[in-house]
């Protein structure tokens, strides 16, 4: 039996259809295919000249080379554990330089151990040190973190028996530390000493993006992605390679809608960015009395605040830093960082670290906000004086 005549065209249209789909499919895949080395060549002509990588904190190390091919590597590859409540936690990592360890109070950055043998499992005293990734320690080796430091200068005495634990997160800011605080406590974990380095993340998320003390680092994305359905089904096209091409090509600017803030907006949200903080810090108190332990707050230094005698490299960076988005982002810093000095001043609620480096003639910064391991050494001496923990 010959088919009819409409049964051929529908066979035909249909037949179109498919080829149409399956050549759509195939160009798509060539298309992220070359997308990939193109993204390569792109990125080797089109190289940052100040990232982390190029401050010479560690042209005299033999082993400077290699950690930053793994520290590059962790950015690359390492992915952001989920956690209830605080959003997000610290990266899955095992290295020769980046380590994470597993423990009863959740994954965290492995910290040096220097208690004296004599006291390894009698009379420890815990401190616990809270922060975003100056406190995790990115661009630094699992020895040269601030808590690390910190351990060996609170060790110093082979008595003094006291395990420091880096609880530091990438973007963490003190609302999700005062939650993470509290998640041990109900766990019937407690330290005797916790002490809050923060200031960079405060700073950025309510002087700059969002814009509201109260939220998180990628609010509005964390957002999106919750609320609309639709966006995680088209989020394998925006992670493309192709599309990231396509955006860099075009020079697509995601922050081109961030509007600029008169002095006085970003006067109030450097108002409010404070409140929220000494907020956090009286919620710790409460806690620290309930439970019994001691608590330390240190706002931390940033390259674009401060007299710090700036080596080549860091006049470099904060001149191009300072001008990126149009100084939106050198602005809201400043404007917090000001309104913290000003109240650290008439305050003992926390210590401002921001001039610790201002006779420091040496490189420190290897970024807008991370140190190089003789930053993060100074920190934890200064922190340690600061809380009259060192026996020196």
């Amino acid at each position: 039996m010959q088919p009819t005549r409409h049964a051929v065209l529908i066979e035909g249209f249909f037949g179109i259809i498919g080829r149409s789909v399956i050549t759509l499919i195939v160009v798509a895949i060539l298309a992220e295919l070359c997308s990939i080395p193109a993204l390569r060549v792109y990125g080797r002509f089109h190289r940052d000249s100040l990232v982390p990588q190029k401050s010479p904190a560690y042209d005299n190390e033999k082993w400077g080379p290699e950690f930053w091919t793994e520290q590059s590597a962790f950015w690359a590859r390492a992915r952001t554990n989920y956690l209830p409540f605080m959003v997000w936690g610290v990266r899955k990592w095992h290295g020769k330089f980046i380590n994470t360890d597993d423990t009863e109070m959740g994954t965290w950055r492995r910290t040096v151990d220097a208690r004296g043998e004599g006291c390894k499992n009698a009379g420890v005293r815990q401190v616990w040190v809270f922060g975003g990734s100056t406190v995790y320690g990115i661009g630094t080796p699992d020895w040269a973190t601030i808590p690390s430091y910190l351990s060996r200068e609170l060790n110093t005495d082979p008595t003094a028996c006291i395990e420091v634990t880096n609880l530091g997160a990438e973007g963490y800011v003190t609302n999700q530390e005062v939650i993470l605080l509290i998640q041990q406590l109900k766990a019937g974990r407690k330290p005797d000493i916790a002490i809050f380095y923060d200031g960079v993340n405060e700073s950025l998320v309510g002087g700059f993006s969002p814009g509201n003390p109260t939220e998180h680092w990628n609010f509005e994305m964390i957002k999106t992605r919750v609320e609309n359905s639709g966006y995680s089904k088209l989020a394998w096209l925006t992670d493309s390679h192709f599309f990231q091409l396509i955006k860099l090509l075009v020079g697509d600017d995601d922050q081109k809608g961030i509007p600029r803030i008169s002095d006085g907006e970003l006067s109030a949200k450097a108002k409010a960015t404070l409140q929220n903080y000494e907020t956090n810090m009286r919620v710790v108190h409460i806690l620290a009395t309930a439970y019994g332990f001691k608590t330390y707050f240190f706002w931390q230094p940033v390259l674009a605040f401060g007299a710090k005698p700036l080596m080549p490299f860091e006049q470099e960076l904060e001149k191009a830093r300072s001008k990126e988005l149009g100084g939106r982002v050198h602005r809201g810093l400043e404007a917090v960082y000001q309104e913290a000095e000003t109240r650290s001043a008439t305050s003992t609620s926390f210590v401002f670290l921001g001039h610790v480096f201002d006779e420091v003639q040496e490189p420190l910064y290897i970024d807008e906000f991370h140190l190089d391991p003789r930053g993060n050494q100074i920190i934890a001496h200064a922190i340690a004086q600061a809380a009259q923990l060192s026996p020196h």
